[in-house]
Order: structure tokens, then sequence, then C-alpha cells
């Protein structure tokens, strides 16, 4: 259970401006209102690790030990999916479609009425996944893991680093326009053809990454690392934070969203990022 002045957030979801939901080490959902951070009391203790939305009545926080939680537009409650290996996220198409992922390639599937157990050919983690559409999805995971959905399963891709890199975001405009960050600074791009690697200027870990369009690119990381991406190069963008950032989300160019460790929370309005962190508890 988390102990500490403010929890380690590892997550967010934007709707709007004035709602937005992050998760953490602390377990505890903290939904912004426009005006200040509210606790959501769910009774769940486990800590969470990440957050997705079909809609604003339709949530899934999950986490460690096999939680999942799910907001249905007016409570939270515990969903028992028969899983209790850690989840790192979940991922999906509408609310009849959702992926739930984690440690050691754990993956399930709800159809909107049971949850399937889907075979992601690997038994390492999985950290993030990403697609065009329900029939082109991109996952990626620890020691350079790399598996690609084609509706109907995952397949067995080559990894696209050596063991020691892994990789922990992916995001892109479409199926032929796709990035990969992952440890020790890496960026990778898929073209439809093949993945080539590009410089990020940086050896941190890069955590994750999402952008507005094929121009306009973020990437957060360790050392409270920001990257933008400009369609032509990658470049270090000032930091109003101190602290590990571990994922990026927004609405668009001029509204985007970074959180990270002891709560902070940090804004991004087109022209330079300000901290809108956790209160002390």
């Amino acid at each position: 259970m988390f102990v500490g002045e403010k929890p380690d957030l590892l997550d967010i979801w934007v709707f709007s401006e004035d709602n937005i939901y992050v998760v953490g080490k602390d377990g505890v959902p903290q939904h912004f209102d426009g005006k200040e951070w509210i606790q959501v009391r769910t009774g769940n203790t486990n800590p969470l690790m990440g957050i997705w939305a079909a809609n604003e009545n339709d949530i899934y926080a999950v986490g460690v030990g096999g939680v999942v939680l799910h907001y249905d537009g007016k409570n939270w409650s515990q969903r028992d999916t028969g899983n209790y290996d850690s989840l790192n996220s979940a991922y999906g198409y509408g609310s009849n479609n959702v992926f739930i992922y984690g440690v050691g390639g754990r993956l399930l599937f709800w159809n909107g009425e049971r949850w399937e157990y889907r075979e992601p050919n690997t038994i390492h983690d999985l950290f993030c996944l990403w697609g065009e559409d329900l029939n082109h999805i991109y996952a990626v995971g620890g020691e350079g893991t790399f598996r690609f959905y084609n509706g109907t399963a995952f397949e067995r891709k080559d990894e696209l680093t050596p063991e020691h890199i892994s990789l922990y975001g992916v995001w892109g405009t479409r199926t032929d326009n796709v990035y990969v960050v992952g440890s020790h600074g890496t960026i990778l791009h898929f073209d439809g053809a093949e993945w080539k690697p590009m410089e990020s200027g940086t050896e941190d870990y890069l955590l994750s990454v999402w952008g507005t369009s094929e121009n306009d690119i973020f990437a957060v990381g360790d050392n409270s690392v920001i990257l933008h991406f400009d369609g032509g190069k990658w470049e270090r963008m000032k930091s109003c934070a101190d602290d590990y950032l571990t994922k990026v989300r927004g609405l668009r160019s001029d509204c985007v969203y970074a959180v990270g460790d002891n709560g902070c929370v940090v804004r991004y309005d087109g022209k330079q990022w300000t901290d809108m962190s956790l209160p002390p508890l």
C-alpha cells in the first residue's frame, strides 16, 4: 500500500479540460473537475497501473494483483476476470472490444458479455497497445517484444530491439506511421515497410508517446525528460517538472498532459509546461 505525501502517478485519461482522471501507486483514482483534484473512493488498495475509457460512463482502471475497476457513470466496482496476474493497462474500441494486459504476457479481451483469454505469443510483460482499428493493433513490451494483432490473433514478429532494450510506449496516426519508445532513449518509427531507429538525443528511459498529428508528437520519461517531434526531428522541451514522467496524453496541440512521480501532473498550452500536480494528502 502507498505511504507518502503524494502518490506516484502511472497513467492519465483526458476527456476534457474539466474532466480528467489519474491513477497510481496508492490505488485511488483522482478526478479533476476543472478546479481541483478529488479522490475517488473505490474500496481498492492495490496500486493502479493503467486507465482506459470507451467514454465518460465506461472507464477501466487496472493494476497489481489483476485488479480491474470499472466505472459505469455512477459507481466504481471491481470486475472479476479470473486473472490475478498484475495488469499494466487496458486498450480498446468501444464498450464491447476491450483488452487488458500485463505481466508475463497476460492478455484478456472483453467481448461485451465475458472475458476471454487471448494468446499473446510471448511470456514477456506487455506495456502498451495502440492501433488504427481493431484489426491493426501494435503491442510492445519487455525485452524488445513486438506483436501485431490482425483482428483474430496476435502475430509473432521479430523483436524490434536487442533483449536489453524494453519497449514501453506505442502510438501512431495510422497503421503505416507508428512510433515506439523505450529504454536507453530508444525511438523507432514504422513507415509501413520497415522499422527505423530515430535519434532521440537522450539515454533516458522513454515511457510513453502520444501526439496530435505526424508533425506534433510528445514523448516523456525518466529524469523529467519531455521530447517533441515536429515532423523533422526530436527536440528536448523545457519542463517545469523535476519528477520522472510516466505517461503523456492530451486533447490537442495546445492541451497536453503528462503525469509522474510524487503526484506530478503538468500541462502544455502550446507555449510552455505548467504545474497542476495533486495537492499533499
